[in-house]
């Protein structure tokens, strides 16, 4: 303490030093060292053990025929049976089968109709979809068969709520899973050939098949699939202004305008 300036005699007030471990005594005596603290070590915490990952929505490790139930619980109504199609919002996944909701997958009843786009939005092309050019030859082609997740993602993404068909599709989630969405073009016009009983064909119109004196949800699986007589919308656009669309009463693919309301029917490719 002669080192903090304060003399042996006459102390009759201690200051509590921390520092140095030093607390006040009674008066007239000597501060004396804290004992030295006895530390003793935590035992080390186990390591939590890894959280087990979370089991898929609908499982889809089986092998499927066209008509089967499908992992998520609707109808199986596409097989490719070879190295499969791209698929998935990227592309980056690879898909074999398609799979399409049952009836009464919207309210319990028949399939909605639904505008194909806001009003906002009528007159302009979708951000990441590529359009059918004015003119051209439907798109009932191979590239087609996966694409309409992208598609559907691509046209809520632009602002186009459950109020239209894109938006309705990519909303159900049949079987606990949300990867629902508007077919394209040509897996409309596959799930038309299904319906009809039709061999398909990617590259062929249902039409030509001869679903113009064809009967309605004949096709293996399809007898309570409950499709409508009309026209259903496509994820496939036609220019800026107009969605492709298919007459399920005679196979005719076509275009409408993006304020018309026409059927949907959601499908999903695993």
């Amino acid at each position: 303490l002669v080192s903090l300036g304060v003399s042996k005699a006459n102390v009759t007030t201690r200051t509590k030093v921390t520092a140095i471990g030093v607390r006040p005594k009674s008066t007239g005596s000597y501060p004396t060292p804290d004992p030295t603290p006895t530390v003793t070590a935590a035992a080390a915490a186990a390591p939590a053990a890894p959280a087990a990952p979370a089991a898929p929505a609908c499982a889809s490790g089986a092998t499927y025929t066209v008509g089967s139930t499908g992992p998520c619980g609707g109808i199986v109504y596409y097989v490719d049976s070879g190295a499969g199609f791209s698929c998935g919002p990227t592309l980056a996944l690879v898909c074999n089968y398609l799979e399409v909701a049952r009836s009464g997958w919207s309210t319990g009843g028949s399939d909605p109709t639904k505008l194909w786009a806001v009003t906002a939005n009528q007159s302009s092309n979708v951000p990441g979809v590529v359009p059918q050019p004015a003119g051209t030859g439907l798109l009932n082609v191979t590239s087609e068969i996966g694409l309409g997740y992208k598609n559907s993602v691509a046209i809520v993404t632009q602002g186009n709520d459950t109020s239209t068909a894109a938006g309705a599709a990519r909303a159900y989630a049949g079987g606990g899973t949300t990867d629902w969405y508007l077919p394209t073009s040509a897996e409309l016009n596959l799930l038309c050939q299904w319906n009809h009983g039709y061999t398909q064909s990617v590259t062929t119109e249902c039409q030509s098949l001869g679903a113009a004196s064809g009967t309605l949800n004949i096709g293996t699986g399809a007898t309570t699939s409950g499709f409508m007589a009309g026209n259903y919308w496509s994820s496939s656009e036609y220019g800026r202004s107009n969605g492709n669309l298919q007459d399920f009463t005679n196979g005719n693919q076509d275009d409408g305008t993006k304020n018309l309301t026409f059927y949907v029917r959601p499908v999903r490719a695993f």
